[in-house]
């Protein structure tokens, strides 16, 4: 089965993008283009608030290096525990650079390499008219169990609720939303005293090619199923750094 894989720059596509090469048919890949900060950031303020915004970036400036710093070992025994080479996604032999994965050369590419299903992961959100046009199932992983828990950090926000049953992640298919896709597989974490906030995902992209697989395979039998797993919808953002030390002083999350 000939599978494509959207994607970003981030290790995680590199470990995406090398589970996809050493266990299935890849056949091409489409990296995202650059998102435009300052517009991104302009729209999040028109959303939340100024304040929440700059909380926000407090938060991510000035925390996550400390966290990503006290982290690091522990990152890397994750990293080492995968059972085959993590090779950078730009390596692949014939990488689609379009200006973003939105634009219409990427079309001609996916119809160019005639796939049978399209791996989605770490691209922007993707119009309606790619999703239409590319006339295969995109399926994404979400670093979290949706649809509790919808948009960013959905292993954190779990925890942080109290929630560990649905620390998890999840594959879905892609639809104009955001993680809003019909649910084929979860898969939940188990946290240790030594994660913390910048380890949960790499716990969750881990477990998450799992969800690839199976939908990989259902594909394989005759096509994806979805399941409803009745759980309420909401979209979580980013912690502000007021968000980040409550939970970690009352609540215990790192």
């Amino acid at each position: 089965m000939r599978i494509v894989l959207f994607c970003g720059k981030k290790e995680s596509n590199d470990i995406v993008y090398s589970y996809l090469k050493n266990n299935h048919n890849l056949v091409g890949v489409i990296i995202d283009g650059p998102t435009n900060k300052k517009n991104f950031v302009k729209r999040r303020i028109k959303r939340l608030g100024w304040f929440k915004v700059f909380s926000q970036l407090t938060f991510q400036k000035g925390i996550i290096p400390f966290l990503a710093k006290a982290s690091k070992k522990r990152s890397e025994e994750i990293y080492n525990s995968y059972e085959f080479e993590i090779e950078p996604v730009i390596s692949y032999e014939d990488v689609f650079y379009p200006k973003s994965i939105n634009d219409p050369s990427v079309l001609e590419r996916v119809k160019e390499l005639k796939p049978d299903m399209i791996i989605v992961n770490g691209t922007r959100i993707i119009h309606k008219k790619i999703i239409n046009g590319v006339g295969v199932p995109m399926v994404n992983m979400h670093v979290g169990i949706t649809p509790k828990y919808r948009g960013v950090h959905g292993g954190y926000w779990a925890l942080a609720n109290g929630d560990a049953e649905n620390c998890g992640v999840t594959a879905h298919l892609v639809d104009p939303g955001i993680d809003t896709g019909g649910v084929i597989a979860q898969r939940t974490i188990q946290i240790t005293k030594k994660d913390n906030y910048c380890t949960y995902p790499a716990l969750q992209v881990k477990a998450g090619l799992e969800c690839y697989g199976e939908a990989i395979e259902q594909m394989k039998n005759g096509g994806i199923k979805t399941i409803n797993n009745n759980l309420e919808s909401k979209l979580y953002y980013h912690p502000t750094i007021f968000d980040y030390f409550y939970n970690r002083i009352f609540k215990g999350v790192k």
